[in-house]
């Protein structure tokens, strides 16, 4: 089964406490690369946590990776038993389940069962996470593992039934690709655990004002067919950092051969509302085929803006706002592209 949210807090404690007491070892892989010009120097300390786990060391093995580079290396791979002490251990480094990562932490957590079996397996950097359970299993987890969220990719959900579900387990994303994401949308607020909301829909016309009232919410990831407008409430949604919008999207990817998307002239997606200077937080903009004519002058207060792109839509002119963003490392401005 997919683990679809990333379990945090309670919820992370009682998923490794779970795992400690079912399964027979968990393990961690130390992905610092060797220094020197043939990769022939290992890194220079060995990781705090390995170190205090040490009492639980079952074995230590060696995995090759960058087997494409002239200078291939090893990487360790560091097996510990499962016990109460080194679960103790193990909630002190990070709270959540993809929060091994960085300079000083393994990476990729896993559970092995006895017969040597992963039980939970994470890739770290692909945000990657599995849990091997039947769906019968599954439902008699749901209390026990509330807050980590499971889902069966071969049989996936409807967008009701997916909304239900995370907001039983408190997720902190919801995507859905398919008809009744624009069914659900003016409920999303009742999920205040919300971070990440990434929707395809052609039939989504309106964002409601209530969305942006989500308290913890960074990224809003919109595919739709003809956006209706983006309303001025977006500037409440203070830990917003990514925004993007793309309409013209095909309302029967599978389906409907003849289609055509609407002429930019058609697209209600005309202004930014001024508002959305106000999102001090904002470090991607994407609006992808628009019926925007102008930009407003509040562009110029996202100080924290890295990457805006504009493509395909009915600004003639390069508007000057756009030099004001000094900070951006990239900024995209195109009347064409994407049809």
């Amino acid at each position: 089964m997919n683990i679809y949210n990333n379990p945090s807090g309670e919820a992370y404690d009682r998923l490794i406490d779970y795992a400690m007491e079912h399964c027979e070892t968990f393990s961690l892989i130390d992905t610092r690369p060797p220094g020197g010009d043939e990769y022939d120097i290992p890194p220079a300390f060995p990781l705090r946590i390995v170190e205090e786990l040490k009492p639980y060391l079952v074995r230590e093995k060696w995995v090759e990776v960058n087997a494409y580079s002239p200078f291939p290396y090893d990487q360790p791979v560091y097996v510990w038993a499962c016990c109460p002490e080194a679960a103790k251990i193990v909630k002190t480094y990070t709270d959540n389940l993809l929060g091994w990562l960085g300079e000083k932490m393994p990476e990729d957590l896993c559970f092995q069962t006895e017969d040597g079996e992963d039980w939970l397996w994470t890739v770290t950097h692909e945000g990657y996470r599995e849990l091997r359970v039947t769906p019968e299993e599954t439902e008699a987890l749901k209390e026990p593992l509330r807050g980590v969220m499971l889902v069966d990719r071969q049989a996936p959900l409807s967008a009701e039934k997916l909304f239900e579900l995370a907001k039983y387990h408190e997720s902190d994303r919801f995507a859905f690709t398919g008809s009744g994401s624009a069914q659900v949308l003016p409920r999303l607020h009742e999920i205040p655990s919300l971070r990440m909301i990434d929707l395809f829909d052609a039939h989504i016309a309106e964002l409601p004002d209530t969305l942006f009232d989500l308290p913890h919410l960074e990224k809003v990831k919109i595919w739709t067919g003809n956006l209706h407008g983006i309303p001025a409430a977006i500037g409440r949604a203070q830990a917003l950092t990514d925004l993007t919008i793309y309409n013209g999207c095909h309302p029967d990817p599978h389906g409907e051969p003849d289609w055509q998307a609407p002429a930019k002239e058609e697209l209600k997606l005309t202004v930014l509302p001024p508002e959305i200077g106000e999102l001090t937080q904002l470090r991607t903009l994407d609006i992808t085929y628009s019926g925007l004519t102008e930009l407003p002058d509040e562009l110029a207060n996202l100080r924290k803006l890295d990457y805006l792109n504009l493509v395909n839509h009915l600004i003639e002119q390069k508007p000057a706002v756009l030099k004001k963003l000094n900070q951006a490392k990239s900024i995209t401005f195109r009347t064409t592209g994407f049809f």
